[in-house]
């Protein structure tokens, strides 16, 4: 007798613990998070823009160990490099700065070293965003160089 109301008790308990954190984990499973998703079909160099997206909530456990933009004004203004499907959330990897040199493209290629300046027309041996350093080769000679992307859409090779 005795040993069955030890067992009844240690039952009872044993219940009621997992309700408490069932309880407490379905607290935070319910807790929401809005992030920005594509209010429409977004395609691989696209430029996104404010009225392409929309704010959705996701459970955030969920989406906790999911590396995506987090915020509206982190996406505006890039550039998908895939395809985005309307009300997911956007990975940080599918998008970029605009890419203003695109590769096998005709660039303009400026060379500056201590007041020299020369200029020449290279091929783009891969596609770069503004800041980006990347790879040319000179048509005529077969050298590469290695230039910085300009705003104007140039590349510029400093001396050393």
């Amino acid at each position: 007798m005795i040993a069955s109301k030890r067992l009844s008790k240690l039952a009872l308990l044993l219940c009621c613990v997992p309700l408490v954190i069932s309880a407490a984990s379905a607290a935070s499973r319910r807790e929401v998070v809005k992030l920005p998703v594509p209010a429409m079909m977004i395609y691989p160099g696209d430029k996104i823009e404010e009225g392409m997206l929309r704010e959705h909530g996701f459970f955030k456990k969920s989406v906790a160990q999911l590396s995506i933009v987090s915020r509206m004004q982190d996406v505006v203004g890039l550039e998908a490099r895939r395809t985005l499907f309307p009300g997911k959330p956007i990975p940080k990897n599918a998008v970029q700065d605009p890419v203003v040199v695109k590769r096998g493209s005709s660039v303009l290629l400026v060379f500056k070293e201590e007041g020299l300046e020369i200029r020449a027309i290279v091929e783009a041996q891969e596609s770069g965003a503004i800041g980006a350093n990347i790879r040319a080769r000179n048509p005529d000679t077969g050298l590469s160089v290695l230039g910085k992307v300009q705003e104007d859409g140039s590349l510029l090779a400093e001396g050393e």
